[in-house]
């Protein structure tokens, strides 16, 4: 999201601060399982699971690829990403034309929209939003905006965006939530700690559900918007389940404790789709799995290795990585070995590296270049920096909200033990995750990116300017500084192509990160409990709320008259199957794989890490 988090995206850093887990959870609330609220026996509910939670539902704060999913699930955008193609479409506003060679945007608001509240919904609304985002730099929301870009609001449903230069945005489309001003406009001299610790919930939001509920660590609820300006979703409340491990969530799943299971590994796809009455979706990657080095400068607290800033150490690591042997073990029949920073779900504008212009998997010629530039071995094994003496230890934390990120932690130690290089894997929180890219308190991590299907975004992050706020380890580069500015400044798609794909080898050449897989995420969903489901992008698309709310909407409950007929999930699935009378338990037993890593899910990283 990611740039978000579904990185997705998600995936990606924040510049807000966290709130402690559990400082904000709501009074009273209970558990989503058996402890959580009884509903009424008319209420609909939707049940999903998942292995990564709400560290904080502010949306100021919004860090991991669960949030950008709840976020999404409630906040609309000003136009939206399409339910076909992720291309721009109406949301709150029903169109946006350019004039003033692309420097100014009038675009025509929805009348009548109100907040959950009943507070009507304006371009003030809007104007605020974007004024708040560029005063405090939210790094995920700021970026969208060149800078000296105004606003004006000459009448409730108009909104004039002008930009000092040429721009794409609100088409872009521009991934930024929009809030209410009469909720938020109190902080607009506040500082990101205060906003991002202030209450929110429940939430005010225009999308179709509002959070109402919210347990630190188990359940996060939400409810139906009253007030929303859409066609009325069927479910009247949908509950997000944490579970500490995904073998728990899958047994969840197959016992129906659950309707949905968000985020599967791979290795788990094999059980999964032995289940009864369960479907898949195989989502086409748009998250790529992440090593990223650290260059410094981030503050005090940085103080990466040495040797790392070596082209020619980075070099080496990247020959030393066999990424088919990583894809085949951590994520078999779900993922296919990583090149460049543009994930394939952006086909108009991914690149794929030329034969002639790849890097090998050679141990072999690894070792001889870290023989030649002077790297010796150790008694130990290990070799030395020839500058300072230091021996080539990586300290690599890995996050539990990228899937399988131990395990190709566990595996990346291996194959760098090979030429010489000792790694210490260290498993973390995605919130601790955050505070080391910050503070620059690593070597090097293990962690996801995703983006927009437009590639500014993830081309940005590379950029000088991102270091200290969204950038991995401050990778500064003046030469790539420019592929990045002369691409942003070319709008017409063609023209835009190759400086896009030069930007691509430029990256791939000069190893700021590895680009290590691009895993697919895998959602698991019951066919005899939920059904109409409008993946986005279509067919082979996310089925929960990840690039927009639709699928939310759409998906209702199974009936008999569903289960009879063979009704289509929407999904691409095939769903002939008859609905189970009578309450009957089935007694298979859930053949589970052997797990590779601990926690995490199969994300993107909104943009999503």
């Amino acid at each position: 999201m990611f740039g978000h988090v579904s990185r997705s995206v998600a995936a990606g850093v924040v510049v807000a601060t966290a709130v402690a887990v559990g400082s904000w959870a709501t009074a009273g609330a209970a558990h989503a399982d058996s402890t959580s609220p009884s509903p009424a026996a008319t209420t609909k509910v939707l049940r999903i699971g998942t292995t990564t939670g709400v560290d904080n539902p502010n949306l100021w704060a919004v860090n991991s690829s669960t949030e950008f999913e709840v976020q999404t699930l409630q906040y609309d955008m000003l136009e939206k990403f399409g339910d076909k193609d992720l291309t721009a479409a109406p949301s709150l506003a029903t169109g946006c034309t350019p004039s003033d060679g692309r420097r100014v945007w009038t675009c025509t608001l929805r009348s009548g929209v109100m907040w959950s509240d009943g507070v009507p919904l304006t371009s003030k609304d809007v104007a605020f939003t974007y004024r708040f985002s560029i005063a405090k730099q939210f790094g995920y929301f700021a970026g969208y905006f060149p800078e000296g870009t105004t606003f004006e609001t000459p009448n409730d449903t108009t909104l004039i965006w002008k930009s000092p230069t040429p721009t794409n945005g609100p088409t872009v489309p521009a991934w930024v939530y929009i809030a209410p001003e009469h909720i938020w406009g109190k902080y607009m001299n506040s500082d990101v700690k205060t906003i991002t610790s202030a209450p929110s919930v429940p939430t005010v939001a225009s999308g179709p559900f509002v959070m109402t509920q919210a347990v630190s660590g188990q359940s996060w609820t939400f409810d139906r918007n009253p007030h929303f300006w859409g066609p009325a979703p069927a479910y009247d409340r949908i509950i997000f389940q944490l579970f500490t491990n995904q073998e728990a969530m899958v047994q969840a799943l197959k016992n129906g404790q659950i309707d949905v299971a968000d985020g599967l590994d791979g290795a788990l796809l094999p059980a999964v789709q032995k289940i009864p009455n369960v479907a898949v979706q195989k989502v086409t990657s748009d998250w790529w799995v992440n090593m990223a080095f650290n260059f410094g400068g981030q503050g005090p607290a940085s103080h990466p290795l040495a040797a790392l800033q070596d082209l020619t150490v980075r070099k080496a690591i990247e020959m030393a990585i066999d990424k088919q042997k990583l894809v085949d073990t951590v994520y078999p029949g779900a993922a296919t070995p990583g090149q460049t920073v543009i994930r394939p779900l952006s086909v108009y504008w991914h690149l794929t590296i030329p034969q002639d212009k790849q890097i090998p998997y050679d141990p072999a010629a690894a070792n001889a270049m870290l023989d030649a530039a002077g790297y010796a071995r150790g008694a130990d094994g290990v070799r030395v920096d020839p500058k300072n003496g230091a021996p080539l230890v990586i300290r690599m934390p890995t996050s539990d909200d990228t899937a399988g990120s131990t395990a190709v932690g566990q595996l990346v130690a291996g194959f760098l033990k090979v030429i010489g290089i000792t790694v210490q894997v260290q498993p973390v929180t995605a919130g601790k995750m955050y505070d080391l890219q910050q503070s620059g308190g690593f070597d090097a991590y293990i962690w996801y990116w995703s983006g927009d299907p437009d590639p500014n975004y993830m081309l940005s992050v590379f950029t000088s300017d991102m270091c200290k706020n969204l950038s991995d380890g401050c990778f500064k580069d003046p030469a790539y500084d420019a592929i990045f500015q002369r691409q942003n400044t070319t709008l017409d798609p063609a023209q835009r192509l190759p400086i896009v794909q030069e930007a691509q080898q430029y990256l791939y050449d000069h190893i700021p990160g590895i680009v290590l897989a691009y895993p697919n995420a895998i959602e698991a969903y019951r066919t005899d409990r939920v059904t109409g489901f409008t993946p986005a992008p279509e067919k082979d698309g996310y089925l929960l709320p990840s690039y927009n709310y639709t699928s939310m909407v759409t998906a209702h409950p199974v009936e008999a008259s569903d289960a009879g007929s063979g009704s289509s999930s929407g999904s691409g699935f095939p769903t002939a199957i008859m609905m189970v009378m009578g309450g009957v338990v089935l007694g298979m037993i859930l053949a589970v794989l052997l797990r590779r890593r601990h926690g995490g899910r199969d994300d993107e990283r909104p943009d999503s890490n």
